[in-house]
Protein backbone atom coordinates (compact mmCIF):
# COMPACT_ATOMS: atom_id res chain seq x y z
CA UNK A 1 0.00 0.00 0.00
CA UNK A 2 1.23 3.16 -0.51
CA UNK A 3 1.04 6.20 1.42
CA UNK A 4 0.76 9.72 0.50
CA UNK A 5 4.49 10.79 1.07
CA UNK A 6 5.61 7.56 -1.47
CA UNK A 7 3.71 9.14 -4.14
CA UNK A 8 5.19 12.69 -3.57
CA UNK A 9 8.81 11.04 -4.32
CA UNK A 10 7.66 9.19 -7.25
CA UNK A 11 6.11 12.62 -8.42
CA UNK A 12 9.18 14.89 -7.67
CA UNK A 13 11.86 12.10 -9.31
CA UNK A 14 9.35 11.89 -12.52
CA UNK A 15 9.43 15.14 -12.52
CA UNK A 16 13.53 15.23 -12.17
CA UNK A 17 14.06 12.93 -14.70
CA UNK A 18 11.34 14.75 -17.21
CA UNK A 19 13.38 18.17 -16.72
CA UNK A 20 17.04 16.84 -17.08
CA UNK A 21 18.86 18.99 -20.11
CA UNK A 22 19.66 17.31 -22.69
CA UNK A 23 23.33 18.07 -24.32
CA UNK A 24 22.98 20.00 -26.86
CA UNK A 25 24.67 19.26 -30.44
CA UNK A 26 26.17 22.40 -31.78
CA UNK A 27 25.66 22.84 -35.46
CA UNK A 28 29.47 24.16 -36.84
CA UNK A 29 31.04 24.62 -40.35
CA UNK A 30 34.12 22.62 -40.74
CA UNK A 31 36.92 22.54 -43.37
CA UNK A 32 39.07 19.20 -44.28
CA UNK A 33 42.57 19.70 -43.65
CA UNK A 34 44.57 19.62 -47.06
CA UNK A 35 48.01 19.71 -47.26
CA UNK A 36 50.19 22.19 -49.26
CA UNK A 37 54.07 23.16 -49.94
CA UNK A 38 54.81 26.64 -48.49
CA UNK A 39 55.46 29.13 -50.56
CA UNK A 40 56.62 32.13 -49.67
CA UNK A 41 56.75 35.62 -52.10
CA UNK A 42 57.59 38.41 -51.99
CA UNK A 43 56.28 41.61 -55.10
CA UNK A 44 58.13 44.28 -55.93
CA UNK A 45 57.26 47.08 -58.47
CA UNK A 46 59.41 47.30 -61.48
CA UNK A 47 59.76 49.19 -64.97
CA UNK A 48 60.83 46.95 -68.06
CA UNK A 49 64.37 48.23 -69.61
CA UNK A 50 66.71 46.85 -72.51
CA UNK A 51 69.56 44.77 -71.68
CA UNK A 52 71.72 47.61 -73.51
CA UNK A 53 71.35 51.05 -73.83
CA UNK A 54 73.98 52.90 -75.58
CA UNK A 55 74.44 56.56 -76.59
CA UNK A 56 75.92 57.44 -79.63
CA UNK A 57 76.74 60.47 -81.77
CA UNK A 58 79.08 61.82 -83.80
CA UNK A 59 83.23 61.06 -84.28
CA UNK A 60 83.74 64.68 -86.02
CA UNK A 61 82.28 67.96 -85.05
CA UNK A 62 79.97 70.01 -87.25
CA UNK A 63 76.95 71.33 -87.91
CA UNK A 64 73.68 69.36 -87.76
CA UNK A 65 71.98 69.41 -91.21
CA UNK A 66 69.07 66.76 -90.31
CA UNK A 67 67.95 64.25 -87.96
CA UNK A 68 66.48 61.39 -89.74
CA UNK A 69 64.70 59.38 -86.62
CA UNK A 70 62.42 60.56 -83.77
CA UNK A 71 61.76 58.67 -80.55
CA UNK A 72 60.35 55.35 -80.81
CA UNK A 73 61.81 54.33 -84.51
CA UNK A 74 62.96 51.09 -84.92
CA UNK A 75 66.73 51.11 -86.86
CA UNK A 76 68.45 48.58 -88.54
CA UNK A 77 72.41 48.60 -89.13
CA UNK A 78 73.45 51.09 -91.70
CA UNK A 79 70.89 52.78 -91.41
CA UNK A 80 71.53 56.45 -91.11
CA UNK A 81 70.26 58.81 -88.01
CA UNK A 82 71.28 62.11 -88.73
CA UNK A 83 73.69 64.13 -91.24
CA UNK A 84 76.48 67.25 -90.25
CA UNK A 85 77.00 69.56 -92.90
CA UNK A 86 80.08 68.01 -94.91
CA UNK A 87 81.63 71.18 -96.70
CA UNK A 88 84.37 71.79 -94.12
CA UNK A 89 85.67 68.36 -94.56
CA UNK A 90 85.32 68.31 -98.45
CA UNK A 91 87.47 71.14 -98.52
CA UNK A 92 90.10 69.45 -95.90
CA UNK A 93 90.22 66.62 -98.35
CA UNK A 94 91.04 69.12 -101.31
CA UNK A 95 93.82 70.80 -99.59
CA UNK A 96 95.09 67.45 -98.49
CA UNK A 97 94.83 66.38 -101.85
CA UNK A 98 96.88 68.96 -103.47
CA UNK A 99 99.04 68.34 -100.40
CA UNK A 100 99.92 64.93 -101.78
CA UNK A 101 100.63 65.85 -105.53
CA UNK A 102 102.79 68.46 -104.26
CA UNK A 103 104.56 65.88 -102.36
CA UNK A 104 104.54 63.08 -104.77
CA UNK A 105 106.36 65.70 -107.49
CA UNK A 106 108.82 66.64 -104.89
CA UNK A 107 109.85 62.72 -104.67
CA UNK A 108 109.81 62.38 -108.25
CA UNK A 109 112.04 64.96 -108.75
CA UNK A 110 114.17 63.85 -105.68
CA UNK A 111 113.88 60.72 -107.21
CA UNK A 112 115.71 61.54 -111.05
CA UNK A 113 117.92 63.51 -108.70
CA UNK A 114 119.13 60.67 -106.81
CA UNK A 115 119.56 58.09 -109.64
CA UNK A 116 121.89 60.88 -111.33
CA UNK A 117 123.98 60.86 -108.57
CA UNK A 118 124.23 57.13 -108.44
CA UNK A 119 125.59 57.07 -111.67
CA UNK A 120 128.07 59.58 -111.26
CA UNK A 121 129.36 57.46 -107.90
CA UNK A 122 129.47 54.51 -109.65
CA UNK A 123 131.97 56.17 -111.86
CA UNK A 124 133.80 57.99 -108.88
CA UNK A 125 132.72 61.30 -110.60
CA UNK A 126 131.18 62.67 -107.21
CA UNK A 127 131.50 61.81 -103.28
CA UNK A 128 130.35 59.48 -101.00
CA UNK A 129 128.98 62.29 -99.08
CA UNK A 130 127.03 64.11 -101.43
CA UNK A 131 125.12 60.67 -102.74
CA UNK A 132 124.22 60.44 -98.93
CA UNK A 133 122.63 63.64 -98.85
CA UNK A 134 120.50 63.08 -101.86
CA UNK A 135 119.61 59.27 -100.36
CA UNK A 136 118.18 61.23 -97.50
CA UNK A 137 116.52 64.05 -99.56
CA UNK A 138 114.91 60.74 -101.28
CA UNK A 139 113.77 59.22 -98.16
CA UNK A 140 112.20 62.50 -96.96
CA UNK A 141 110.32 63.42 -100.07
CA UNK A 142 109.21 59.51 -99.93
CA UNK A 143 108.11 59.79 -96.38
CA UNK A 144 106.18 62.91 -96.83
CA UNK A 145 103.66 61.12 -99.48
CA UNK A 146 103.30 58.93 -97.00
CA UNK A 147 102.51 60.97 -94.54
CA UNK A 148 99.89 63.40 -96.47
CA UNK A 149 98.15 59.95 -97.94
CA UNK A 150 97.33 58.98 -94.18
CA UNK A 151 96.34 62.39 -93.60
CA UNK A 152 94.10 61.69 -96.96
CA UNK A 153 92.67 58.60 -95.64
CA UNK A 154 91.76 60.16 -92.30
CA UNK A 155 89.81 63.15 -94.10
CA UNK A 156 88.14 60.48 -96.16
CA UNK A 157 86.93 58.81 -93.35
CA UNK A 158 86.11 61.76 -91.91
CA UNK A 159 83.52 62.64 -94.37
CA UNK A 160 82.26 59.07 -94.20
CA UNK A 161 81.62 60.14 -90.29
CA UNK A 162 79.45 63.18 -90.99
CA UNK A 163 76.62 60.70 -91.48
CA UNK A 164 75.83 59.04 -88.12
CA UNK A 165 74.75 55.22 -89.15
CA UNK A 166 73.11 52.66 -86.94
CA UNK A 167 75.60 50.07 -85.94
CA UNK A 168 72.61 47.40 -84.59
CA UNK A 169 69.15 47.03 -84.59
CA UNK A 170 67.32 49.00 -81.58
CA UNK A 171 64.88 51.46 -81.25
CA UNK A 172 65.63 55.00 -80.71
CA UNK A 173 64.84 55.88 -76.92
CA UNK A 174 66.02 59.68 -76.73
CA UNK A 175 66.93 62.16 -79.33
CA UNK A 176 69.09 65.09 -77.83
CA UNK A 177 70.20 66.47 -81.25
CA UNK A 178 68.22 69.03 -83.74
CA UNK A 179 69.01 70.74 -87.10
CA UNK A 180 71.43 73.63 -86.91
CA UNK A 181 72.64 72.69 -83.63
CA UNK A 182 76.71 72.62 -83.77
CA UNK A 183 78.14 69.14 -82.39
CA UNK A 184 81.09 68.67 -80.97
CA UNK A 185 83.07 65.34 -81.60
CA UNK A 186 81.75 62.23 -79.56
CA UNK A 187 78.90 64.53 -78.22
CA UNK A 188 75.83 61.87 -77.46
CA UNK A 189 73.20 62.33 -80.03
CA UNK A 190 71.00 59.82 -79.79
CA UNK A 191 69.83 56.84 -77.17
CA UNK A 192 69.61 53.71 -78.88
CA UNK A 193 67.94 50.46 -76.48
CA UNK A 194 69.41 47.31 -78.70
CA UNK A 195 67.37 44.65 -80.03
CA UNK A 196 66.95 41.45 -78.12
CA UNK A 197 67.14 40.56 -74.13
CA UNK A 198 64.68 42.98 -72.17
CA UNK A 199 65.07 43.22 -68.31
CA UNK A 200 63.07 44.22 -65.76
CA UNK A 201 64.45 46.61 -63.10
CA UNK A 202 63.37 46.94 -59.33
CA UNK A 203 64.78 48.49 -56.44
CA UNK A 204 65.25 45.23 -53.40
CA UNK A 205 65.22 46.50 -49.88
CA UNK A 206 67.80 45.99 -47.83
CA UNK A 207 66.71 43.01 -45.50
CA UNK A 208 65.70 40.79 -48.61
CA UNK A 209 68.97 41.17 -50.82
CA UNK A 210 70.61 38.42 -49.34
CA UNK A 211 67.92 35.67 -50.13
CA UNK A 212 67.35 37.07 -54.03
CA UNK A 213 69.50 34.97 -55.61
CA UNK A 214 67.75 31.90 -54.25
CA UNK A 215 64.81 32.36 -55.22
CA UNK A 216 62.31 31.59 -57.99
CA UNK A 217 61.58 34.93 -59.90
CA UNK A 218 58.66 35.65 -62.50
CA UNK A 219 57.73 39.35 -63.87
CA UNK A 220 54.18 39.93 -64.48
CA UNK A 221 52.79 43.22 -67.04
CA UNK A 222 50.70 45.81 -65.18
CA UNK A 223 49.14 45.82 -68.77
CA UNK A 224 48.86 41.37 -68.76
CA UNK A 225 47.25 40.45 -64.92
CA UNK A 226 48.01 37.23 -64.82
CA UNK A 227 50.21 36.31 -67.07
CA UNK A 228 53.63 35.39 -65.81
CA UNK A 229 56.89 35.75 -67.41
CA UNK A 230 59.71 33.90 -66.17
CA UNK A 231 62.77 35.80 -65.08
CA UNK A 232 66.61 35.29 -64.33
CA UNK A 233 68.28 37.97 -61.90
CA UNK A 234 71.51 39.44 -64.23
CA UNK A 235 72.88 42.28 -61.52
CA UNK A 236 72.18 43.03 -58.62
CA UNK A 237 74.00 46.46 -57.45
CA UNK A 238 76.67 45.97 -55.10
CA UNK A 239 75.53 49.26 -53.17
CA UNK A 240 72.50 50.91 -51.68
CA UNK A 241 71.02 54.23 -53.50
CA UNK A 242 72.08 57.08 -51.50
CA UNK A 243 68.32 58.45 -51.64
CA UNK A 244 65.84 55.21 -51.27
CA UNK A 245 68.85 52.92 -49.24
CA UNK A 246 67.71 49.80 -51.49
CA UNK A 247 69.36 47.65 -54.10
CA UNK A 248 68.99 48.36 -57.50
CA UNK A 249 68.13 44.71 -59.31
CA UNK A 250 67.83 43.51 -63.25
CA UNK A 251 65.72 40.33 -63.94
CA UNK A 252 66.59 39.11 -67.38
CA UNK A 253 63.15 38.29 -69.04
CA UNK A 254 62.83 34.69 -70.89
CA UNK A 255 61.45 34.49 -73.73
CA UNK A 256 59.18 37.73 -73.50
CA UNK A 257 55.95 37.61 -75.41
CA UNK A 258 55.60 40.36 -78.18
CA UNK A 259 53.15 42.49 -76.08
CA UNK A 260 55.97 43.45 -73.55
CA UNK A 261 57.19 47.26 -74.48
CA UNK A 262 60.18 49.11 -73.28
CA UNK A 263 59.13 51.65 -70.06
CA UNK A 264 56.11 49.33 -69.18
CA UNK A 265 55.38 48.86 -65.45
CA UNK A 266 55.62 45.36 -64.08
CA UNK A 267 55.64 43.14 -60.72
CA UNK A 268 58.68 41.24 -59.49
CA UNK A 269 57.75 38.17 -57.63
CA UNK A 270 60.29 36.26 -55.25
CA UNK A 271 59.42 33.51 -54.72
CA UNK A 272 61.00 30.10 -51.99
CA UNK A 273 60.18 26.92 -51.61
CA UNK A 274 61.27 25.96 -47.81
CA UNK A 275 60.38 22.26 -48.62
CA UNK A 276 58.21 21.65 -46.04
CA UNK A 277 53.61 21.58 -45.88
CA UNK A 278 51.34 23.85 -44.34
CA UNK A 279 47.73 24.60 -44.45
CA UNK A 280 45.60 27.63 -45.27
CA UNK A 281 42.43 28.14 -42.56
CA UNK A 282 40.57 31.37 -42.22
CA UNK A 283 41.41 33.20 -39.58
CA UNK A 284 37.79 32.13 -37.68
CA UNK A 285 39.09 28.68 -37.34
CA UNK A 286 41.56 29.76 -34.77
CA UNK A 287 41.55 29.90 -30.94
CA UNK A 288 44.23 29.84 -27.81
CA UNK A 289 44.83 27.19 -25.58
CA UNK A 290 47.64 28.05 -23.39
CA UNK A 291 48.45 31.12 -24.83
CA UNK A 292 49.15 29.64 -28.07
CA UNK A 293 47.47 28.86 -31.29
CA UNK A 294 44.57 26.34 -31.20
CA UNK A 295 41.92 25.03 -33.17
CA UNK A 296 39.11 22.53 -33.00
CA UNK A 297 39.21 19.23 -34.77
CA UNK A 298 36.78 16.75 -35.18
CA UNK A 299 37.64 12.84 -34.49
CA UNK A 300 35.67 10.62 -36.39
CA UNK A 301 32.97 9.19 -36.20
CA UNK A 302 31.72 10.25 -33.45
CA UNK A 303 31.63 14.36 -34.60
CA UNK A 304 33.37 15.20 -30.72
CA UNK A 305 35.65 18.12 -30.56
CA UNK A 306 39.56 17.82 -29.86
CA UNK A 307 41.52 21.39 -29.11
CA UNK A 308 44.80 21.14 -30.55
CA UNK A 309 47.61 23.30 -30.81
CA UNK A 310 49.11 24.91 -33.53
CA UNK A 311 51.86 26.20 -35.15
CA UNK A 312 51.45 29.37 -37.09
CA UNK A 313 53.67 29.99 -40.18
CA UNK A 314 52.69 33.22 -41.18
CA UNK A 315 49.40 35.00 -41.61
CA UNK A 316 48.40 36.08 -45.88
CA UNK A 317 45.75 38.56 -46.06
CA UNK A 318 42.06 37.04 -44.07
CA UNK A 319 44.36 33.29 -44.02
CA UNK A 320 46.77 31.75 -41.50
CA UNK A 321 49.40 29.01 -42.93
CA UNK A 322 49.63 26.24 -40.42
CA UNK A 323 53.03 24.65 -40.58
CA UNK A 324 52.48 22.03 -37.85
CA UNK A 325 49.64 20.38 -35.40
CA UNK A 326 47.46 19.01 -38.00
CA UNK A 327 47.29 15.80 -40.51
CA UNK A 328 46.03 15.55 -43.95
CA UNK A 329 42.15 14.74 -44.31
CA UNK A 330 40.82 16.36 -40.72
CA UNK A 331 38.15 18.04 -40.15
CA UNK A 332 38.78 21.26 -38.83
CA UNK A 333 36.02 23.88 -37.25
CA UNK A 334 36.25 27.22 -38.95
CA UNK A 335 33.48 29.44 -36.98
CA UNK A 336 32.64 30.02 -34.16
CA UNK A 337 35.17 28.57 -31.97
CA UNK A 338 34.98 30.46 -28.78
CA UNK A 339 31.66 28.88 -28.32
CA UNK A 340 32.71 25.42 -28.09
CA UNK A 341 34.40 22.67 -25.01
CA UNK A 342 36.34 19.70 -25.23
CA UNK A 343 34.43 16.46 -26.29
CA UNK A 344 31.43 18.60 -27.02
CA UNK A 345 29.50 16.56 -29.94
CA UNK A 346 28.66 18.24 -32.87
CA UNK A 347 27.26 18.18 -36.28
CA UNK A 348 28.40 19.42 -39.49
CA UNK A 349 26.33 22.25 -40.52
CA UNK A 350 25.32 22.40 -44.50
CA UNK A 351 24.16 25.04 -46.60
CA UNK A 352 19.90 24.45 -46.53
CA UNK A 353 19.01 23.67 -50.45
CA UNK A 354 17.52 26.50 -52.26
Amino acid sequence: MLTTAGLLVGCNETQSAASAPQQEVRPVRVATVALESHLDSVRYPAVIRPRVEADVGFRVGGKVTARLVEVGSRVEPGMPLARLDPTDLQLQIRASQAQLASAQADAANARSDFQRYASLRQGEWTTRQEYDRRKTTLDKADSKVREVEAQLRVLNNSAQYATLLAEEAGVVTATLIEPGQVVAQGQTALRIARQGAMEAVANIPEQQVASLSGQTLSVELWSDPGRSIPGTLRELSPSADADTRTFQAKITLSDPPPTVQLGMTATVTAAAGHGSSVVRLPLGALTQHEQAPAVWVLSAPDNRLELRSVMVTAYVGDLALIGGGLKDGERVVTAGVHKLDAGQKVRVWTEPAR
